[in-house]
């Protein structure tokens, strides 16, 4: 998983959290379904002679869904679900301002049950990686 971190992004530190969400299949028979989550975080500091700009991200995923045949072969169809706080802290020459963000999104997506795929949209992306046990 990849998410653009807007207030990183703009003062030129790494722009992207970078992270895993484990997920399962919970089923025996189709549609199988396919449940998981896992936290991202992101953290960085921008140091300069006026003073500092930190920004900080914390999001928990949550993921369900299922995995079918479909006209195309075999599909992974799922929501992703991520609930998570932003902060962004500016100290400079007497001045110290926190920014906070708190907030809920969801994408669905679908992938083709294939290594690799990917789906992405504006400021994400999800790359699918099978593992069997």
């Amino acid at each position: 998983m990849r998410v653009l971190v807007g207030p990183a992004e703009v003062v030129g530190l790494e722009p992207f959290a970078v992270g895993n969400i484990p997920f399962a299949v919970t089923t025996g028979e189709e549609p199988y379904v396919v449940q998981g989550g896992g936290p991202i975080s992101y953290a960085d500091v921008l140091v300069e002679q006026w003073g500092t700009y930190e920004v900080t991200l914390n999001m928990q995923t949550t993921i369900n869904g299922e995995c079918l045949e479909g006209a195309s072969g075999e599909e992974l169809h799922m929501t992703l679900e991520m609930t998570g706080e932003q902060m962004v802290e500016v100290t400079a020459e007497g001045f110290h301002g926190e920014y906070p963000w708190a907030g809920t999104a969801s994408f669905d997506v679908s992938f083709p049950l294939v290594e690799g795929a990917t789906v992405q949209g504006e400021g994400w992306a999800f790359v699918l990686h099978l593992h069997s046990r």
